[in-house]
């Protein structure tokens, strides 16, 4: 689902190689993302900014999950 979505965006031909590699940068970029979220917005200097406001396309009850992570 998530390469059907890239494809969408992205002029990708549906070979395998590309598909793998297309994969891990969108797995390596979720990680870098949650980590810097989470450091900064749960831990960090930005812990009473409400992250919501900025990341307007996470919904409270997904905000919630990611704090009890």
């Amino acid at each position: 689902m998530t390469f059907s979505i890239v494809q969408l965006t992205f002029d990708i031909p549906n070979v395998a190689t590309l598909k793998q590699k297309c994969l891990s940068s969108v797995a390596e970029k979720f990680r870098g993302f949650k980590t810097k979220l989470t450091s900064r917005g749960v831990f960090g200097h930005k812990k009473n900014e409400n992250s919501l406001l900025k990341y307007t396309w996470i919904d409270e009850d997904t905000w919630r999950q990611f704090l009890e992570l």
